[in-house]
């Protein structure tokens, strides 16, 4: 493996996103035991065996595609079964999930490991996360990455080979050195309302180079009405039907938080470990205008959206929405156009939250605020390819 975080024994494995990063698990924080670890197979029969370990056991998910044993949440939507006080009860034999957290493993046409920005104890003096994701990777074995990566290649494959078909096909890196050069667009709202605008009206020739790309969004009417197509993704957010759906939000107080849409206003609320809840808040959608950012945030931005950009997740998502929109728009578009509307859900919850902490605008702290907020989220975005 090299220094730059790639190997090329049998497959690819980038472990750049985790260089320079620690890790500190931070007691009393939790995050992770508020997600529903999936079980292997080999765990999924030692919990069976145990009679303390199996009450914890159920074959409901959150998700309901996913398929098989995982552990239970407490009253449907809180916290793991078997947390107590925020302290998990089974340390020692939990499940490969909570072990790895907050890494990711996706199997694309290589192996990347991501890390999870939500958790708290990202970027604390700690457990160096690059020597992490090595052991991670390696705990798999040469044999299975192989195999992984040939059936997610295969997939990626025959993606590109419909977009061609179509004509609307565009080398990922393309797309990448495209949205790149657009940094300060995607960070901008007049730059947004051109990248969206462009993301739909545009007619990009399969294969077009970045530069052709980028003069294209940069010759773009700004169309596309920022403020209000965020107001309406914020509304979006916060309704669904089901409450362990709804994105959480770990405070500097470690408290956890919810929101959801009831009638016209956003209610915040308190989530305690056996998924009660205590209201904490109510905003109306059309009274959180996205917040002016101070160059300390737009940094903080800017490089959220560079590492967002590199990940293979985030390319299998735009091949993903490419494919369901029925090859209509060029991959780049679709790309752009992605890239664009998550900048302005992170602005949007960004602002929500400074918001309800009485600030006037984005700093540092508060960008960093809304992409714990955000980050778990978009690592679940529908994918192409496939997490580990």
């Amino acid at each position: 493996m090299s220094g730059d975080g790639s190997c090329n024994r049998i497959v690819e494995v980038d472990l750049s996103e985790l260089t320079g990063r620690t890790y500190r698990c931070i007691d009393g924080c939790a995050l992770c035991c508020l997600c529903q670890p999936e079980l292997l197979p080999r765990e999924e029969e030692a919990f069976r065996k145990d009679p303390k370990l199996s009450a914890g056991v159920t074959q409901s998910h959150i998700s309901p595609e996913v398929k098989g044993a995982a552990i239970d949440l407490k009253g449907s939507h809180g916290a793991c079964h078997f947390l107590t006080d925020r302290r998990c009860s089974i340390y020692d034999a939990r499940p490969h999930f909570c072990r790895s957290f907050p890494l990711n493993v996706f199997v694309g046409w290589r192996i990347q490991v991501n890390v999870n920005l939500s958790c708290k104890g990202v970027g604390l003096r700690g457990e160096d996360l690059e020597a992490r994701g090595r052991r991670l990777v390696e705990e798999y074995g040469q044999e299975r990455l192989s195999d992984e990566v040939r059936t997610s290649k295969a997939v990626f494959d025959e993606f590109m080979r419909n977009a061609r078909d179509a004509l609307v096909a565009q080398p990922f890196s393309s797309a990448r050195q495209a949205a790149a050069l657009l940094r300060e667009e995607l960070t901008d709202l007049v730059g947004l309302s051109r990248v969206m605008t462009y993301a739909e009206y545009g007619r990009t020739r399969q294969d077009s180079p970045p530069v052709d790309i980028v003069r294209r969004v940069r010759e773009t009417e700004a169309e596309a009405d920022v403020a209000e197509r965020a107001m309406m993704d914020g509304i979006e957010l916060f309704d669904l039907p089901e409450l362990s759906l709804l994105p959480v939000h770990v405070g500097e107080e470690l408290t956890w938080s919810i929101f959801r849409l009831v009638g016209s206003n956003i209610v915040g609320y308190h989530l305690a470990e056996d998924g009660g809840l205590s209201e904490t808040s109510r905003t109306e959608p059309s009274s959180v205008d996205l917040l002016p950012v101070e160059p300390e945030g737009l940094s903080r931005f800017g490089e959220y959206l560079e590492l967002v950009n590199r990940r293979d997740c985030f390319a299998g998502h735009a091949a993903y929405l490419c494919s369901i929109e029925g090859y209509e728009y060029n991959l780049a578009q679709v790309y752009l156009g992605a890239i664009a509307n998550n900048m302005v859900d992170l602005w949007w919850r960004s602002s929500l939250l400074a918001g309800l902490k009485g600030s006037e605008s984005i700093g540092s702290r508060e960008a960093g605020e809304g992409i714990a907020f955000f980050d778990m989220d978009l690592l679940d975005l529908p994918t192409i390819g496939a997490f580990m």
